[in-house]
């Protein structure tokens, strides 16, 4: 297992891999068309590019080497924003998550920070429980207004680390 450091040459090896296992988590929790439109919006290889220009920071967690995760984050003044954190389904369940999640976690501290936050669908159960079992608490609630009609209307959840 190794967590490789994407840069922006290997945007489009992550746009592919990223577009779909959001695609296909989301497809029935908002519906095909917002997942599909979602993906192009924040994970294409140019978006992703202009975020690792802006700072972000992308990880691939690979398993014999193919991908079986990813996450990005982004330092901010006083925080951590943790993005995006997506497993494949068939790795699903094998605490990869968790060691994509200790590598942001470790990011923070090795900063000098000690808050990470991260937004949630307020339809997605699954990943919901998981964030309040690892110690985020709900701090507030949004719905962003993302383009051609559709929202995102998450929780913002926080850890104190």
């Amino acid at each position: 297992m190794e967590l490789l450091q994407i840069d922006k040459y290997k945007a489009d090896f992550l746009s592919d891999f990223a577009s779909e296992i959001f695609i296909d988590y989301y497809n029935d929790l908002i519906g095909h068309e917002q997942s599909v439109y979602m993906a192009d919006l924040f994970l294409s290889p140019e978006a992703i590019e202009e975020l690792i220009d802006k700072g972000a920071v992308f990880r691939m967690l690979m398993e014999e080497e193919r991908p079986a995760g990813f996450t990005e984050y982004v330092k901010e003044i006083d925080r951590v924003f943790l993005s995006k954190l997506y497993v494949s389904k068939t790795e699903r369940g094998k605490g990869l998550g968790r060691i994509l999640f200790e590598d942001c976690r470790r990011y923070a501290l090795e900063n000098g920070i000690h808050k990470i936050y991260l937004t949630v669908n307020k339809y997605n159960t699954p990943s919901y429980e998981i964030y309040l079992h690892l110690g985020f608490k709900v701090i507030d609630a949004v719905v962003n207004d993302i383009g051609h009609g559709y929202v995102m209307d998450d929780y913002i959840m926080e850890l104190e680390i």
